[in-house]
């Protein structure tokens, strides 16, 4: 198996355990209803499109992205829907805006660093 494979495999279960794991998210700061781990999904979500693009076994990009969005997708609205039946954890919609924030910057930056790579 490819490193970049075992790479995806990894940041997928860590990705999991924390999106999964049963703590209360009561002791989360929030500024204006604004609540921080916002952000925190946002990063999470960047760094899954940037692995799953890297770590995509297709020799063609366009399917790396596919496959980056597709993944990235299903992930989000799976983990969400999973904390419906998770301990202390509840579902959001803001959760789910802020993956798909992340997910797609993070497509789109390696959209960006893979056409900078290639026209040099």
């Amino acid at each position: 198996m490819k490193r970049s494979a075992i790479v995806l495999i990894l940041w997928t279960l860590i990705l999991l355990g924390l999106l999964l794991a049963p703590f209360s998210d009561a002791r989360i700061p929030a500024v204006n209803g604004f609540r921080f781990d916002k952000i925190a999904h946002f990063g999470l979500f960047f760094i899954t499109g940037v692995v799953t693009v890297y770590g995509a076994g297709f020799s063609r990009f366009r399917d790396r992205l596919r496959l980056g969005l597709i993944f990235g997708l299903l992930l989000a609205m799976g983990t969400e829907v999973a904390q419906f039946f998770i301990p202390l954890r509840h579902a959001d919609f803001y959760d789910l805006l802020a993956d798909i924030a992340g997910l797609s910057l993070g497509l789109i930056f390696s959209a960006l660093f893979h056409r900078r790579a290639n026209v040099q």
